[in-house]
């Protein structure tokens, strides 16, 4: 199990990614167990819910962490691409995770709906990583698609992922902090508001009663 972790000097981002499950379940159980781990508590005592943040309804949205008697919890973020789930579990801020197969994203008209004005036309081999950035910073603000990703200016895939511009209403109100992934064949980023840095550790791991 290799871990790569990244310094800072605020609180702890936690990304986790398994494969070889197409279970639904098994993004839910993997952050079940992650926040377990990260808080210190019995895996049997973390739920989870949905909280949409534009009409308040728990049947959608994001997904948020419920544990009798601990008000101060985690924020949490899943994707998954195929067989492979990844999650993030932040106790620096609201967090957005994406992944995505390198070849996903070549679909006519890419550039159309996906792209700021400003950002350059990347190729087949780059989409991704300029989708998944987008994606995981909109999860993080919790307006998903609701906000044109065109009116989002990121920096160029071959450069370290960050915000250039919110060209959307209601901009974040924190300092935004982005870190690409490496985990093979994929694309993937997290995002986390934060006023200060977050430290950022990625790692493999498949948990015991993960859905296969």
């Amino acid at each position: 199990m290799a871990e790569v972790t990244q310094s800072g000097s605020g609180g702890a981002v936690s990304v986790v990614w398994a494969s070889g499950s197409r279970t639904p379940g098994a993004g839910t159980e993997l952050v079940r167990a992650e926040v377990a781990r990260a808080v210190g508590i019995p895996v049997e005592e973390v739920r989870l819910t949905r909280s949409c943040p534009a009409c308040g309804s728990s049947d959608h949205g994001r997904p948020v962490v419920l544990a009798e008697g601990r008000p101060a919890l985690p924020c949490v973020s899943l994707s998954r691409a195929g067989d492979l789930v990844v999650v993030a579990v932040s106790e620096s801020g609201s967090v957005g995770v994406d992944i995505e197969r390198l070849v996903a994203p070549r679909f006519a008209g890419f550039d159309a709906v996906a792209l700021h004005h400003c950002e350059p036309s990347p190729c087949l081999d780059t989409r991704a990583a300029t989708w998944v950035r987008k994606e995981s910073l909109l999860k993080a603000t919790g307006d998903g698609l609701r906000v044109d990703p065109r009116h989002i200016w990121l920096s160029d895939p071959d450069q370290q992922a960050r915000l250039l511009e919110w060209g959307a209403p209601d901009p974040p109100m924190s300092s935004v902090w982005m870190q690409d992934l490496e985990i093979e064949g994929h694309a993937a980023c997290v995002t986390v508001l934060s006023e200060l840095a977050p430290q950022f550790s990625l790692r493999q791991a498949v948990p015991e009663g993960l859905p296969h």
